[in-house]
């Protein structure tokens, strides 16, 4: 009971910072989600303000992007198998980290950490 009170806590966390976007227009970068793997750019643009992100996986996913503090800088919500989102940029150059902040109990009890399990990857936001 305690770790799906744990698991549902951080999903509720990661949708409350969850940054919008305008999709009129064709997205910057794109973000592939899967297990247990974040691909996309290992640059991007520091004018880059929309990023379009696809969970190919077959569990749901998120993606958080924390700067070198460890403070979030964008999140989205909830990404289901097969959805593709898009999330609003605003990021200063620096260094980044791009993560699956998601934690799941298997059918045997077993705790899946996605980020402990390999979903981060480091972007390097240039001027």
């Amino acid at each position: 009971m305690r770790r799906r009170l744990f698991a549902t806590v951080t999903a509720c966390a990661l949708v409350a910072v969850t940054t919008g976007c305008d999709t009129s227009s064709a997205p910057a970068a794109y973000v592939e989600l899967k297990e247990f793997s974040i691909s996309g750019p290992q640059r991007l643009s520091s004018s880059t303000d929309t990023i379009a992100v696809s969970n190919s996986g077959e569990f749901t996913h998120t993606l958080v992007i924390t700067d070198a503090d460890g403070e979030v800088a964008a999140a989205t919500g909830l990404i289901q198998p097969g959805e593709t989102t898009y999330l609003g940029l605003d990021l200063t150059p620096g260094e980044y980290v791009f993560t699956c902040r998601m934690i799941a109990q298997d059918s045997e009890g077993n705790i899946i950490d996605h980020y402990e399990a390999g979903m981060h990857a480091g972007v390097v936001v240039g001027g």
